[in-house]
Protein backbone atom coordinates (compact mmCIF):
# COMPACT_ATOMS: atom_id res chain seq x y z
CA UNK A 1 0.00 0.00 0.00
CA UNK A 2 1.43 3.51 -0.84
CA UNK A 3 1.54 5.86 1.75
CA UNK A 4 0.45 9.19 1.41
CA UNK A 5 3.79 11.15 0.30
CA UNK A 6 3.80 14.24 -1.77
CA UNK A 7 5.59 13.40 -4.97
CA UNK A 8 6.80 15.48 -7.11
CA UNK A 9 8.95 15.89 -10.13
CA UNK A 10 12.24 16.92 -10.07
CA UNK A 11 10.85 20.46 -11.43
CA UNK A 12 10.28 20.33 -14.95
CA UNK A 13 9.05 22.92 -16.79
CA UNK A 14 4.92 22.94 -17.72
CA UNK A 15 4.60 21.38 -21.44
CA UNK A 16 1.43 23.08 -23.17
CA UNK A 17 1.67 20.37 -25.88
CA UNK A 18 -1.44 18.72 -27.24
CA UNK A 19 -0.27 15.46 -26.54
CA UNK A 20 -1.69 13.96 -23.71
CA UNK A 21 0.23 12.36 -20.89
CA UNK A 22 -0.56 9.24 -19.84
CA UNK A 23 -1.33 8.13 -16.44
CA UNK A 24 2.08 7.93 -15.06
CA UNK A 25 3.87 10.99 -16.83
CA UNK A 26 5.38 13.26 -14.25
CA UNK A 27 4.67 16.46 -16.62
CA UNK A 28 2.05 19.06 -16.23
CA UNK A 29 0.17 19.64 -19.36
CA UNK A 30 -2.08 22.00 -18.39
CA UNK A 31 -2.23 24.36 -15.32
CA UNK A 32 -5.48 25.60 -13.55
CA UNK A 33 -6.16 27.48 -10.60
CA UNK A 34 -6.55 23.98 -8.48
CA UNK A 35 -2.66 22.82 -9.88
CA UNK A 36 -1.46 25.72 -9.08
CA UNK A 37 -2.85 24.87 -5.66
CA UNK A 38 -1.54 21.29 -5.68
CA UNK A 39 1.88 22.25 -6.15
CA UNK A 40 1.68 24.47 -3.22
CA UNK A 41 3.52 22.43 -0.34
CA UNK A 42 1.39 22.04 2.45
CA UNK A 43 3.26 23.03 6.43
CA UNK A 44 3.55 19.53 7.45
CA UNK A 45 5.20 18.22 4.51
CA UNK A 46 7.37 21.25 4.30
CA UNK A 47 8.54 19.73 7.71
CA UNK A 48 8.95 16.43 6.34
CA UNK A 49 11.14 17.63 4.00
CA UNK A 50 13.31 20.15 5.95
CA UNK A 51 13.18 18.12 8.77
CA UNK A 52 16.43 15.94 7.98
CA UNK A 53 18.17 19.50 7.88
CA UNK A 54 17.25 19.56 11.34
CA UNK A 55 19.22 15.86 12.34
CA UNK A 56 22.26 16.79 10.35
CA UNK A 57 22.55 20.23 12.60
CA UNK A 58 22.51 18.12 15.62
CA UNK A 59 25.10 15.83 14.71
CA UNK A 60 26.98 19.40 13.87
CA UNK A 61 26.13 20.66 17.39
CA UNK A 62 27.71 17.36 18.90
CA UNK A 63 30.86 17.80 17.03
CA UNK A 64 30.87 21.88 17.55
CA UNK A 65 30.18 21.94 21.21
CA UNK A 66 32.22 19.11 22.34
CA UNK A 67 34.32 17.52 19.53
CA UNK A 68 37.42 19.71 19.76
CA UNK A 69 37.31 19.04 23.61
CA UNK A 70 37.33 15.05 22.85
CA UNK A 71 39.87 15.75 20.32
CA UNK A 72 42.42 17.83 23.44
CA UNK A 73 41.25 14.23 25.36
CA UNK A 74 42.62 12.12 22.87
CA UNK A 75 46.16 13.88 23.59
CA UNK A 76 45.50 16.53 19.92
CA UNK A 77 46.83 19.86 20.36
CA UNK A 78 45.10 22.75 19.29
CA UNK A 79 47.33 23.50 15.93
CA UNK A 80 46.70 20.01 15.36
CA UNK A 81 42.75 19.88 15.85
CA UNK A 82 42.48 22.99 13.34
CA UNK A 83 44.16 20.93 10.63
CA UNK A 84 42.10 17.78 11.69
CA UNK A 85 38.95 19.98 10.92
CA UNK A 86 40.22 21.57 7.74
CA UNK A 87 39.68 17.70 6.77
CA UNK A 88 35.63 18.80 6.88
CA UNK A 89 35.81 21.49 4.12
CA UNK A 90 38.68 20.19 2.14
CA UNK A 91 35.89 17.41 1.48
CA UNK A 92 32.98 20.29 1.07
CA UNK A 93 35.06 21.76 -1.99
CA UNK A 94 36.21 18.93 -3.90
CA UNK A 95 33.33 16.27 -3.00
CA UNK A 96 30.30 17.94 -3.10
CA UNK A 97 30.06 19.81 -6.56
CA UNK A 98 30.80 15.85 -7.77
CA UNK A 99 28.22 14.62 -6.31
CA UNK A 100 25.91 17.14 -7.05
CA UNK A 101 26.85 16.56 -10.68
CA UNK A 102 26.70 12.84 -10.52
CA UNK A 103 23.43 13.26 -8.35
CA UNK A 104 21.85 15.31 -11.39
CA UNK A 105 22.15 12.51 -13.84
CA UNK A 106 21.49 9.50 -11.64
CA UNK A 107 19.43 7.08 -12.74
CA UNK A 108 17.40 5.01 -10.24
CA UNK A 109 13.45 4.03 -9.26
CA UNK A 110 13.87 5.96 -6.00
CA UNK A 111 14.77 8.89 -7.96
CA UNK A 112 18.15 11.68 -8.00
CA UNK A 113 18.37 12.49 -4.10
CA UNK A 114 17.23 9.92 -2.19
CA UNK A 115 20.09 7.27 -2.50
CA UNK A 116 22.71 9.54 -1.46
CA UNK A 117 20.50 10.75 1.06
CA UNK A 118 20.00 7.42 2.52
CA UNK A 119 24.04 6.54 1.54
CA UNK A 120 25.57 9.86 3.06
CA UNK A 121 23.11 8.98 6.59
CA UNK A 122 24.62 5.59 7.13
CA UNK A 123 28.07 6.76 6.46
CA UNK A 124 27.94 9.60 9.20
CA UNK A 125 25.89 7.38 11.76
CA UNK A 126 29.24 5.23 11.29
CA UNK A 127 31.94 7.28 11.42
CA UNK A 128 30.79 9.52 14.01
CA UNK A 129 30.22 6.33 16.35
CA UNK A 130 33.69 5.26 15.92
CA UNK A 131 35.04 8.26 16.75
CA UNK A 132 33.45 8.15 20.21
CA UNK A 133 35.16 4.83 20.67
CA UNK A 134 38.33 5.80 18.99
CA UNK A 135 39.58 5.61 22.68
CA UNK A 136 38.56 2.48 23.42
CA UNK A 137 40.07 1.40 19.96
CA UNK A 138 43.06 2.91 20.37
CA UNK A 139 43.78 1.48 23.59
CA UNK A 140 43.57 -2.11 22.46
CA UNK A 141 45.68 -1.59 19.54
CA UNK A 142 47.95 -0.50 22.34
CA UNK A 143 47.82 -3.55 24.03
CA UNK A 144 48.83 -5.28 20.86
CA UNK A 145 51.70 -3.38 20.34
CA UNK A 146 55.43 -3.11 21.29
CA UNK A 147 55.98 0.70 20.51
CA UNK A 148 55.78 2.63 24.16
CA UNK A 149 52.11 2.77 25.42
CA UNK A 150 52.05 6.73 25.85
CA UNK A 151 53.33 7.51 21.89
CA UNK A 152 51.38 4.16 20.53
CA UNK A 153 47.76 5.57 22.04
CA UNK A 154 48.71 9.27 20.59
CA UNK A 155 49.79 8.24 17.12
CA UNK A 156 46.72 5.46 17.03
CA UNK A 157 44.43 8.38 17.80
CA UNK A 158 45.67 10.98 15.56
CA UNK A 159 45.51 9.04 12.61
CA UNK A 160 42.06 6.74 13.42
CA UNK A 161 40.56 11.03 14.09
CA UNK A 162 42.01 11.30 10.69
CA UNK A 163 40.19 8.42 9.04
CA UNK A 164 36.74 9.25 11.17
CA UNK A 165 36.75 12.81 10.26
CA UNK A 166 37.51 12.17 6.66
CA UNK A 167 34.68 9.36 6.55
CA UNK A 168 32.21 11.66 8.25
CA UNK A 169 32.91 14.40 5.87
CA UNK A 170 32.80 12.78 2.71
CA UNK A 171 29.52 11.03 3.97
CA UNK A 172 28.20 14.29 5.34
CA UNK A 173 28.50 15.71 1.44
CA UNK A 174 26.26 13.57 0.27
CA UNK A 175 23.82 14.18 2.96
CA UNK A 176 23.90 17.44 2.93
CA UNK A 177 23.72 18.18 -1.11
CA UNK A 178 21.06 15.28 -1.07
CA UNK A 179 18.85 17.43 1.31
CA UNK A 180 19.83 21.02 -0.19
CA UNK A 181 18.81 19.80 -3.55
CA UNK A 182 15.22 18.24 -3.01
CA UNK A 183 14.07 21.09 -1.17
CA UNK A 184 15.35 23.49 -4.84
CA UNK A 185 13.91 20.45 -6.51
CA UNK A 186 10.46 19.61 -4.75
CA UNK A 187 10.00 23.43 -3.46
CA UNK A 188 7.66 26.12 -6.25
CA UNK A 189 9.43 29.49 -6.39
CA UNK A 190 6.84 30.98 -4.59
CA UNK A 191 8.20 28.96 -1.73
CA UNK A 192 11.86 28.49 -1.44
CA UNK A 193 12.47 31.82 0.81
CA UNK A 194 10.16 29.55 3.44
CA UNK A 195 11.21 26.05 2.70
CA UNK A 196 14.83 28.00 3.54
CA UNK A 197 13.21 29.89 6.58
CA UNK A 198 11.92 26.21 7.66
CA UNK A 199 15.27 24.44 7.65
CA UNK A 200 16.87 27.57 9.71
CA UNK A 201 14.15 26.56 12.44
CA UNK A 202 14.41 23.01 12.31
CA UNK A 203 18.13 23.73 12.09
CA UNK A 204 18.11 25.49 15.26
CA UNK A 205 15.58 23.47 16.80
CA UNK A 206 18.61 20.39 16.32
CA UNK A 207 21.21 22.38 17.60
CA UNK A 208 19.21 23.85 20.74
CA UNK A 209 18.49 20.07 21.80
CA UNK A 210 22.09 19.21 21.12
CA UNK A 211 23.43 22.07 23.64
CA UNK A 212 20.47 21.11 26.05
CA UNK A 213 22.03 17.40 26.08
CA UNK A 214 25.32 18.85 25.86
CA UNK A 215 25.28 21.08 29.20
CA UNK A 216 23.85 18.68 31.17
CA UNK A 217 26.44 17.74 34.26
CA UNK A 218 27.72 14.54 34.34
CA UNK A 219 29.95 13.01 37.12
CA UNK A 220 32.97 14.78 36.30
CA UNK A 221 35.75 12.53 39.16
CA UNK A 222 36.90 10.85 36.10
CA UNK A 223 39.36 11.91 33.63
CA UNK A 224 37.11 9.71 31.14
CA UNK A 225 34.14 12.16 31.53
CA UNK A 226 34.14 14.15 28.52
CA UNK A 227 34.49 10.94 26.71
CA UNK A 228 31.12 10.09 28.05
CA UNK A 229 29.56 13.05 27.37
CA UNK A 230 30.44 12.84 23.50
CA UNK A 231 29.71 9.41 23.69
CA UNK A 232 26.10 9.95 24.92
CA UNK A 233 25.88 12.95 22.22
CA UNK A 234 26.62 10.70 19.18
CA UNK A 235 24.23 8.32 20.09
CA UNK A 236 21.43 10.47 20.16
CA UNK A 237 22.00 12.84 17.14
CA UNK A 238 22.71 9.67 14.80
CA UNK A 239 19.64 8.41 16.22
CA UNK A 240 17.54 11.24 15.53
CA UNK A 241 19.26 11.73 12.20
CA UNK A 242 18.40 8.44 11.12
CA UNK A 243 14.75 9.15 12.07
CA UNK A 244 14.40 12.45 10.47
CA UNK A 245 16.21 11.30 7.12
CA UNK A 246 13.57 8.06 7.30
CA UNK A 247 11.02 10.65 7.33
CA UNK A 248 12.36 13.06 4.57
CA UNK A 249 12.63 10.11 2.01
CA UNK A 250 9.39 8.50 3.18
CA UNK A 251 7.30 11.14 2.69
CA UNK A 252 8.97 13.30 -0.13
CA UNK A 253 8.73 11.04 -3.16
CA UNK A 254 10.72 11.67 -6.60
CA UNK A 255 9.95 10.52 -10.34
CA UNK A 256 11.70 7.58 -11.37
CA UNK A 257 14.82 8.96 -13.19
CA UNK A 258 15.55 6.56 -15.21
CA UNK A 259 16.03 7.30 -18.51
CA UNK A 260 15.85 11.37 -17.29
CA UNK A 261 19.72 11.93 -17.40
CA UNK A 262 21.30 14.03 -19.92
CA UNK A 263 24.80 12.44 -20.45
CA UNK A 264 25.60 11.33 -23.74
CA UNK A 265 26.18 7.37 -23.37
CA UNK A 266 29.67 7.85 -24.96
CA UNK A 267 30.45 10.87 -22.68
CA UNK A 268 32.70 9.31 -19.81
CA UNK A 269 31.21 10.51 -16.39
CA UNK A 270 34.37 12.46 -15.49
CA UNK A 271 34.45 14.18 -18.47
CA UNK A 272 30.38 14.95 -18.49
CA UNK A 273 30.97 15.85 -14.86
CA UNK A 274 34.07 18.59 -15.47
CA UNK A 275 31.73 19.99 -18.07
CA UNK A 276 28.97 20.16 -15.89
CA UNK A 277 30.67 22.25 -13.26
CA UNK A 278 32.31 24.57 -15.62
CA UNK A 279 29.31 25.13 -17.56
CA UNK A 280 27.25 26.12 -14.26
CA UNK A 281 29.29 28.04 -13.01
CA UNK A 282 29.99 30.24 -16.32
CA UNK A 283 26.21 29.93 -16.66
CA UNK A 284 25.38 31.41 -13.02
CA UNK A 285 23.61 34.82 -12.70
CA UNK A 286 25.26 37.83 -11.18
CA UNK A 287 23.65 37.40 -8.64
CA UNK A 288 24.42 33.96 -7.68
CA UNK A 289 27.68 34.25 -8.29
CA UNK A 290 27.95 37.04 -5.47
CA UNK A 291 26.23 34.82 -2.98
CA UNK A 292 28.50 32.65 -3.30
CA UNK A 293 31.37 35.41 -2.69
CA UNK A 294 29.72 36.28 0.34
CA UNK A 295 30.33 33.29 1.65
CA UNK A 296 33.36 32.68 1.18
CA UNK A 297 34.56 35.61 3.21
CA UNK A 298 31.15 34.78 5.85
CA UNK A 299 32.14 31.33 6.22
CA UNK A 300 36.06 32.19 6.63
CA UNK A 301 34.71 34.16 10.19
CA UNK A 302 32.32 31.36 10.78
CA UNK A 303 35.22 28.09 10.78
CA UNK A 304 36.90 29.17 14.09
CA UNK A 305 33.56 30.71 16.17
CA UNK A 306 31.62 27.69 15.18
CA UNK A 307 34.56 25.24 16.22
CA UNK A 308 36.40 27.29 18.96
CA UNK A 309 33.36 29.31 21.22
CA UNK A 310 32.55 26.22 23.46
CA UNK A 311 36.39 25.69 24.38
CA UNK A 312 37.38 29.80 24.35
CA UNK A 313 34.18 30.36 27.26
CA UNK A 314 35.39 27.23 29.42
CA UNK A 315 38.86 28.56 29.20
CA UNK A 316 38.00 31.96 30.26
CA UNK A 317 36.06 30.17 33.44
CA UNK A 318 39.47 28.53 33.80
CA UNK A 319 41.63 31.92 34.02
CA UNK A 320 38.86 33.85 35.60
CA UNK A 321 38.58 30.92 38.41
CA UNK A 322 42.48 30.88 39.14
CA UNK A 323 42.31 34.74 39.53
CA UNK A 324 40.14 34.64 42.20
CA UNK A 325 42.21 31.67 44.05
CA UNK A 326 40.19 28.17 42.72
CA UNK A 327 42.72 25.37 42.06
CA UNK A 328 42.43 23.68 38.59
CA UNK A 329 40.72 20.10 38.71
CA UNK A 330 38.79 18.10 36.61
CA UNK A 331 35.52 19.14 38.09
CA UNK A 332 36.10 22.60 37.27
CA UNK A 333 37.11 22.04 33.83
CA UNK A 334 33.76 19.70 33.46
CA UNK A 335 32.06 22.54 34.27
CA UNK A 336 33.52 25.81 31.85
CA UNK A 337 32.51 23.08 29.30
CA UNK A 338 29.39 23.30 29.63
CA UNK A 339 29.22 26.92 30.16
CA UNK A 340 30.61 27.53 26.87
CA UNK A 341 28.08 24.68 25.69
CA UNK A 342 25.26 26.62 27.48
CA UNK A 343 25.79 29.90 25.75
CA UNK A 344 25.96 28.01 22.03
CA UNK A 345 22.24 26.74 23.71
CA UNK A 346 21.43 30.18 23.84
CA UNK A 347 22.69 31.40 20.81
CA UNK A 348 20.39 28.61 18.77
CA UNK A 349 17.26 29.80 20.56
CA UNK A 350 18.35 33.54 19.04
CA UNK A 351 19.09 31.72 16.14
CA UNK A 352 15.69 29.80 16.26
CA UNK A 353 13.56 32.96 17.20
CA UNK A 354 15.57 35.38 14.18
CA UNK A 355 14.72 32.52 11.51
CA UNK A 356 11.27 32.26 12.45
CA UNK A 357 10.65 35.99 12.44
CA UNK A 358 13.07 37.38 9.91
CA UNK A 359 10.98 35.70 6.59
CA UNK A 360 7.88 37.77 7.59
CA UNK A 361 10.01 41.24 7.89
CA UNK A 362 11.97 40.99 4.82
CA UNK A 363 10.34 40.84 0.99
CA UNK A 364 10.61 38.03 -1.08
CA UNK A 365 12.82 39.09 -4.50
CA UNK A 366 10.27 38.00 -7.07
CA UNK A 367 6.19 37.90 -7.26
CA UNK A 368 5.12 34.76 -8.71
CA UNK A 369 2.54 34.56 -11.21
CA UNK A 370 -0.98 33.51 -10.01
CA UNK A 371 -3.07 33.09 -13.13
CA UNK A 372 -2.26 30.00 -15.59
CA UNK A 373 -1.49 32.74 -18.72
CA UNK A 374 1.35 34.68 -17.29
CA UNK A 375 2.82 32.01 -15.11
CA UNK A 376 3.25 30.33 -18.21
CA UNK A 377 3.86 33.69 -20.39
CA UNK A 378 5.30 36.37 -18.08
CA UNK A 379 8.78 35.77 -16.62
CA UNK A 380 8.85 36.30 -12.93
CA UNK A 381 10.45 39.78 -12.36
CA UNK A 382 11.91 41.56 -9.00
CA UNK A 383 10.63 43.99 -7.20
CA UNK A 384 12.21 46.60 -5.01
CA UNK A 385 11.56 46.89 -1.11
CA UNK A 386 12.72 49.24 1.78
CA UNK A 387 16.27 48.92 2.26
CA UNK A 388 16.19 47.25 5.82
CA UNK A 389 13.40 44.64 4.05
CA UNK A 390 15.89 43.94 1.31
CA UNK A 391 17.06 40.07 2.08
CA UNK A 392 20.73 41.30 1.41
CA UNK A 393 20.84 44.27 3.52
CA UNK A 394 19.55 42.13 6.20
CA UNK A 395 22.11 39.56 5.52
CA UNK A 396 25.05 42.20 5.64
CA UNK A 397 23.64 43.94 8.80
CA UNK A 398 23.84 40.25 10.68
CA UNK A 399 27.33 39.73 9.24
CA UNK A 400 28.22 43.74 11.10
CA UNK A 401 26.52 42.42 13.57
CA UNK A 402 28.92 39.24 14.22
CA UNK A 403 32.17 40.97 13.35
CA UNK A 404 31.72 43.59 16.08
CA UNK A 405 30.72 40.65 18.88
CA UNK A 406 34.34 38.91 17.40
CA UNK A 407 35.95 42.19 18.09
CA UNK A 408 34.45 42.68 21.44
CA UNK A 409 36.62 39.84 22.68
CA UNK A 410 39.74 42.30 23.30
CA UNK A 411 37.61 43.75 26.22
CA UNK A 412 36.16 40.65 27.48
CA UNK A 413 37.88 39.22 30.69
CA UNK A 414 34.25 37.60 32.47
CA UNK A 415 32.81 34.42 31.61
CA UNK A 416 29.26 35.81 31.58
CA UNK A 417 30.02 38.87 29.11
CA UNK A 418 31.13 36.08 26.44
CA UNK A 419 28.15 34.11 27.29
CA UNK A 420 26.33 37.12 26.60
CA UNK A 421 28.10 38.30 22.87
CA UNK A 422 28.27 34.49 22.11
CA UNK A 423 24.34 34.54 22.46
CA UNK A 424 23.89 37.68 20.19
CA UNK A 425 26.12 36.32 17.71
CA UNK A 426 22.43 33.72 17.51
CA UNK A 427 20.70 36.47 15.49
CA UNK A 428 23.66 36.45 12.96
CA UNK A 429 23.77 32.97 12.71
CA UNK A 430 20.22 32.54 12.47
CA UNK A 431 20.18 34.64 9.27
CA UNK A 432 23.21 33.08 8.12
CA UNK A 433 21.03 29.77 8.10
CA UNK A 434 18.51 31.27 5.96
CA UNK A 435 19.47 34.15 3.52
CA UNK A 436 21.97 33.10 1.17
CA UNK A 437 19.77 30.07 0.65
CA UNK A 438 16.97 31.82 0.00
CA UNK A 439 18.38 34.15 -2.36
CA UNK A 440 20.21 31.32 -4.15
CA UNK A 441 17.23 29.21 -3.95
CA UNK A 442 14.73 32.25 -5.57
CA UNK A 443 17.43 32.54 -8.24
CA UNK A 444 17.71 28.46 -9.24
CA UNK A 445 13.79 28.79 -9.47
CA UNK A 446 13.07 31.87 -11.02
CA UNK A 447 16.05 31.00 -14.00
CA UNK A 448 14.23 27.67 -14.12
CA UNK A 449 11.21 29.40 -14.90
CA UNK A 450 12.63 31.82 -17.11
CA UNK A 451 14.10 28.82 -19.31
CA UNK A 452 17.94 30.48 -18.54
CA UNK A 453 19.43 27.63 -16.92
CA UNK A 454 19.38 23.68 -17.26
CA UNK A 455 15.89 21.86 -15.36
CA UNK A 456 18.02 19.60 -13.46
CA UNK A 457 21.44 20.85 -12.16
CA UNK A 458 20.39 22.04 -8.57
CA UNK A 459 22.43 19.52 -7.33
CA UNK A 460 25.81 20.85 -8.97
CA UNK A 461 24.22 24.42 -8.13
CA UNK A 462 23.82 23.50 -4.88
CA UNK A 463 27.88 21.66 -4.80
CA UNK A 464 29.16 24.95 -6.32
CA UNK A 465 27.77 26.96 -3.58
CA UNK A 466 29.11 24.77 -1.33
CA UNK A 467 32.77 24.72 -2.41
CA UNK A 468 32.37 28.49 -1.81
CA UNK A 469 31.71 27.88 1.46
CA UNK A 470 34.25 25.04 2.08
CA UNK A 471 37.73 26.38 0.37
CA UNK A 472 37.68 29.86 3.12
CA UNK A 473 37.24 27.04 6.01
CA UNK A 474 40.24 25.41 4.80
CA UNK A 475 41.74 28.72 4.58
CA UNK A 476 40.57 29.64 8.00
CA UNK A 477 41.46 26.30 9.44
CA UNK A 478 45.77 26.82 8.35
CA UNK A 479 45.57 30.49 9.48
CA UNK A 480 43.90 29.02 13.08
CA UNK A 481 46.72 26.58 13.30
CA UNK A 482 49.38 29.05 12.63
CA UNK A 483 48.05 31.40 15.39
CA UNK A 484 47.76 28.59 17.72
CA UNK A 485 51.10 27.31 17.09
CA UNK A 486 52.49 31.35 17.38
CA UNK A 487 50.70 31.52 20.64
CA UNK A 488 52.00 28.49 21.84
CA UNK A 489 54.75 28.46 24.44
CA UNK A 490 55.74 31.83 24.89
CA UNK A 491 53.77 32.91 28.04
CA UNK A 492 50.31 33.67 26.70
CA UNK A 493 47.00 33.40 29.05
CA UNK A 494 45.02 30.23 28.16
CA UNK A 495 42.95 30.97 25.77
CA UNK A 496 44.40 33.60 24.02
CA UNK A 497 45.65 32.04 20.69
CA UNK A 498 40.85 31.01 20.87
CA UNK A 499 40.52 34.91 21.09
CA UNK A 500 42.94 35.94 18.40
CA UNK A 501 41.23 33.37 16.18
CA UNK A 502 37.67 34.97 17.05
CA UNK A 503 39.13 38.60 16.04
CA UNK A 504 40.85 37.32 13.06
CA UNK A 505 37.35 35.75 11.81
CA UNK A 506 35.48 39.17 12.70
CA UNK A 507 38.12 40.76 10.04
CA UNK A 508 36.48 38.59 7.09
CA UNK A 509 33.16 39.10 8.12
CA UNK A 510 33.23 43.05 7.83
CA UNK A 511 34.59 42.00 4.19
CA UNK A 512 31.27 39.84 3.77
CA UNK A 513 29.10 42.58 4.97
CA UNK A 514 30.53 44.40 2.54
CA UNK A 515 29.83 42.31 -0.43
CA UNK A 516 26.54 41.66 0.81
CA UNK A 517 25.48 45.34 0.78
CA UNK A 518 26.44 45.20 -3.21
CA UNK A 519 23.98 42.61 -4.02
CA UNK A 520 20.91 43.98 -5.64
Amino acid sequence: MANPAFTRSSPRRSTTSGDEADGDSSFITTLTAEDLQILRLPTGLMIALTCGIGGLQLVWSTVFSHGSAYLFHLGITESQSSLVWAIAPICGALVQPIVGAVADNFQSRWGRRRPFILAGMVGVALSLTVLAFLGDISRSLEAVSAAHPDTSFTTSSRIGAIVCITFFSLSVQLLQSGLRALMVDVCPLEQQTFASAWAGRLAAIGSIFGYILGSLPLDASSLESETRRFRFLSFVSVAVLVCTVVITSWWIHEEDSRGLTHRSPDESLFLHVSRNVMHTWSSMTLQARRTCFVQFFAWMGWFGFLFYSTSYIGRLFLTESRRHGVEHFDRLEDAGIRLGTFASLLAAIMALATTTAIPYITSVHTIPSQSEESMLEKPHRRVRSKWWQQTHNVWAMSLLLYALCNFSTVFISSTYAAISVVTLTGVSWGITQWAPFALLGEEIAMQRANSQWMTNNSGVIMGVHNTAISIPQIIAAVGSSVIFRLSEGHGSIEGHGIALVLRASGVAALVAAYLAMRLR
